[in-house]
């Protein structure tokens, strides 16, 4: 091998080594900052240097190699060193490449006696100097070159700004030309095609201000953002359960909507509150004023703008905003009927307090590990009940007794068992007439104490069914994802059990809940699976002949002894054999977890009047899984450049075979 092919193979192995450059960068960064990249890198720097300086010097081109390295050094060190000698060191290096790169132009230009090979250098020079230009510009960005031009904050961010666009369209348009009057070299080692240069340079140069045309496109969209809505948009109407409210109000509420006449949006609302009006049997009282023409009762009601609904029953006033620009006020309209039985309950009922079990891993909504036990959005239905929320453990008085407000306790999938202190002070609240849910989950604590004081038991292994499941992998472990639209006749399911034919409950990895032998208070079956439904005890999600397939219960519903006055339930509670129905992913894709959920709430405190589904026109949100999160950003970054490197490809091939 001679000196001219070994210096091509090195100039080829140099291009191909800069993939395992960046990941090697990569990995720098990683695991020890931006002092370890620079570290790992320079060695890679050094050799790209050398090649591509060699074999400019000998083969007359490997010039695109050096112009590379030494703008990639250059941006490392102005961009991730920061302040120091290091950064000075490392941007003099690279502008000593490039200059040196030049050099070596020169003299070749003088050396080449053929034309053609000579205007390669010429046009290598020509590109220098827009590489040059735009690093001088670059230059004039600093704070001590900037601050001696222009004064004051508002101009020095223009100028910043400006010569920010400006440069990089400089180097982009002197690098890319470097790149083809390379690609020409390297096909024309001996003697160039005439006007081969011109014509690299000019392909060169306009693909770089094509794509330099992207950053003032850029800039001009970000600055004035245009957006059209273009999604179905209709207002919510009212929903069983807010009509319900409504019949059953015990004193008038007076609605105020202060919209002016002409107001697009009070024309939207009008029509929801009528409907609660006629409802109501006259307990709802509706009233539409101008804010600026009735200060008085503006005053009185604290409005300060129109744009408001106040909703007053007593001295219990309640106000909210929905707008007054049709445009902006859409998101609120989609979900009218929700923010309007919020307020309602709180003029009518008061707020009510509900204390989620802390301490045994409990599901929870700050969640970031385990999405399927996540209760964020469990959280946001009792807020919009009416309830604020708060933790209860040990550390809160749990070993010793429950906190007078508590409305409701929450036990969301605890993982460890609970000391006998607090099983007992829990069921000393239950019998004073409390209101529990409980949501158990595979592999977690039995609750034995408390179970047995409810008169129940829950399993252990997750139950299955061969058919009546989610497909999310296509394989058997889906067989755990039960869904069933098989339902009671209890009050907390009535909505479900009304529309079962269309509404399915979906249960990851649910286990049963079954009725004691002896059991003090009244036991009622909320949910229960498809028959063929085995315990999966293996688990190997296969039907194993010691696993006894049937219908299962998995939620059902207690109502203590009667209380001796006569008064009603000694206390209610709900236990589900699973807390993922209630996660954010399964409760914001299934309608009838959500319903579930509102309705089993207002049982549980005593609001049996008031069931039924709450309307919502919002859009559903599309939340990628981190997978998911992967797949669009490899698309993006690899799988359309590829394509159209392809396409490009085969366009080439098609027209050399024709």
């Amino acid at each position: 091998m001679n000196r001219k092919n070994l210096i091509l193979v090195l100039l080829v192995a140099g291009w191909i080594t800069i993939p395992a450059f960046f990941v090697t960068s990569a990995l720098a960064y990683f695991f020890g900052g931006i002092t370890w990249v620079v570290y790992a890198s320079a060695p890679y720097f050094a050799a790209f240097v050398a090649v591509g300086l060699v074999s400019a010097q000998f083969l007359g081109t490997g010039f695109s190699l050096v112009t590379f390295t030494a703008l990639l050094t250059l941006f490392a060190s102005e961009r991730g060193i920061g302040e120091g000698n290091m950064r000075l060191a490392m941007s003099s290096l690279a502008v000593l490449v490039l200059l040196g790169s030049g050099a070596i132009r020169l003299t070749n230009q003088h050396r080449r006696k053929h034309a053609a090979n000579a205007g390669v250098h010429t046009a290598g020079l020509v590109s220098l100097g827009l590489i040059v230009v735009g690093l001088a510009m670059y230059a004039l960005t600093f704070d001590s070159v900037a601050g001696a031009v222009v004064s004051g904050d508002e101009a020095m961010y223009r100028w910043t700004g400006a010569i920010g666009s400006i440069w990089p369209i400089f180097a982009l348009t002197g690098f890319l030309p470097i790149v083809m009057l390379d690609i020409v070299s390297l096909n024309h080692p001996l003697r160039l095609p005439r006007g081969a240069a011109r014509s690299a340079f000019s392909n060169g140069a306009s693909a770089a201000l094509a794509i330099a045309l992207v950053f003032p496109v850029n800039y001009i969209a970000q600055r004035h953002e245009v957006s059209w809505d273009v999604a179905y948009f209709r207002t919510t109407r009212a929903g069983e359960s807010t009509l319900a409210i409504v019949k059953h109000l015990s004193e008038p509420v007076e609605a105020t909507l202060f919209f002016s006449n002409g107001s697009d949006v009070g024309r939207e609302v009008e029509p929801y509150f009528a409907t609660l009006a006629e409802q109501s049997g006259g307990m709802i009282r509706v009233t539409r004023v101008d804010q600026a023409m009735a200060p008085e009762l503006a005053e009185e009601l604290k409005i300060r703008d129109n744009g408001y609904i106040a909703l007053k029953m007593g001295d219990s006033v309640e106000k909210f905003k929905i707008g007054t620009e049709l445009k902006k006020a859409k998101r609120e309209l989609k979900k009218l009927d929700e923010t309007v039985q919020k307020n309602l309950l709180k003029v009518t009922k008061g707020q009510r307090t509900a204390y989620f079990v802390v301490g045994h891993g409990e599901a929870n909504f700050r969640e970031r590990d385990d999405q399927l036990r996540k209760l964020n959005l469990f959280k946001k239905v009792l807020e919009s009940q009416n309830f604020k929320t708060n933790n209860l453990g040990v550390a809160e008085g749990l070993a010793n007794e429950v906190p007078e407000d508590a409305d409701l306790l929450i036990i969301s999938g605890p993982m460890k068992p609970f000391v006998p202190e607090e099983i007992a002070t829990i069921t000393a609240w239950l019998d004073k007439g409390g209101a529990l849910l409980v949501m158990a989950d595979p592999g977690g604590d039995p609750m034995a104490g408390l179970m047995e004081h409810l008169g129940l038991t829950v399993g252990e292994a997750p139950l299955a069914h061969s058919k009546n499941h989610l497909k999310q992998s296509n394989g058997i472990g889906d067989r755990v994802l039960l869904a069933t639209n098989r339902y009671g006749s209890h009050t907390a399911v009535s909505t479900l059990a009304k529309n079962g034919t269309t509404l399915a409950m979906v249960v990851p990895t649910v286990v049963s809940v079954e009725k004691a032998e002896t059991a003090p208070g009244k036991v009622s079956t909320l949910i229960r699976t498809f028959p063929d439904t085995w315990p999966d005890t293996t688990p190997n999600r296969q039907h194993d002949t010691d696993e006894m397939g049937k219908v299962w219960d998995i939620a059902v519903a207690v109502s203590g002894p009667e209380k001796a006055d006569g008064t009603g339930d000694s206390y209610r509670a709900i236990v589900i054999g699973d807390v993922n129905w209630a996660s954010d992913p399964v409760i914001q894709s299934f309608q009838a977890n959500q319903i579930f959920t509102y309705d089993s709430i207002r049982w549980l405190v005593g609001d049996d009047e008031i069931q039924g589904e709450i309307n919502n026109e919002e859009d559903v949100k599309i939340q990628h899984t981190r997978d998911d999160d992967w797949a669009w950003f490899y698309l993006t970054v690899l799988g359309i450049p590829v394509l159209v490197l392809g396409s490009g490809i085969l366009f080439v091939l098609a027209r050399r075979m024709r």
